[in-house]
């Protein structure tokens, strides 16, 4: 009788604080997180992180990289000749979307039926 008590009174204990014992702390009332980022804003992201991702490669701060600077960017150090399509020896953030843009481009013009 004393046990059966004890657990009502326990179960009446999280049913006034609305507390489920079975989750938890850290998960309980969570504020909701806001839904991910999809189509344009997710695109956006990419591009911003891309770009901090070339400032933090560019050593000298000059908007561009060599190909020296680029080995601190593996993609770009991997992809140099193609992304350099003016063969300045350096490239820019707008050389790379151009780049990615023609790839892009690529990958879709390979998916299309004939």
């Amino acid at each position: 009788m004393t046990l059966f008590v004890l657990l009502a009174g326990a179960a009446g204990a999280q049913a006034q604080t609305g507390v489920d014992g079975q989750v938890p702390p850290a998960l309980r009332n969570r504020s909701a997180a806001p839904p991910p980022a999809a189509g344009t804003a997710l695109r956006a992201q990419a591009l911003d992180k891309l770009e901090a991702q070339f400032r933090a490669a560019d050593r000298d701060g000059n908007g561009s990289l060599t190909p020296d600077e680029a080995k601190g960017f593996g993609f770009v150090a991997r992809h140099f000749d193609e992304i350099d399509a003016g063969r300045r020896g350096a490239v820019g953030f707008d050389d790379l979307r151009a780049y990615l843009a023609r790839a892009k481009a690529g990958q879709e013009a390979n998916r299309r039926p004939e």
